[in-house]
């Protein structure tokens, strides 16, 4: 995985925090005919994590300085335990 090890605690953190407040599932979105990878992107989206590009704005987690959605949705399917 390309994400950092900080980077991807802060994500860790956020996604399984969202996970739990919201009580979604991917069961919620599948019996809807959504994807898992929509799933683990709304979860992210939910978090109101900003993934910044490393020009270092505050509140930035600036994963895009070193890493794609490719990257991003590897670590998002780890943390959410999808495939």
């Amino acid at each position: 995985m390309k994400i950092t090890p900080e980077d991807y605690a802060i994500l860790e953190r956020a996604v399984k925090r969202t996970m739990t407040l919201t009580g979604l599932t991917l069961d919620n979105y599948t019996s809807l005919g959504l994807t898992a990878k929509r799933y683990r992107w709304d979860m992210l989206e939910q978090t109101q994590i900003k993934i910044g590009d490393g020009i270092n704005i505050d509140g930035d987690v600036n994963i895009y300085a070193y890493a794609n959605d490719n990257h991003i949705d590897t670590a998002l399917r780890k943390i959410t335990k999808t495939k």
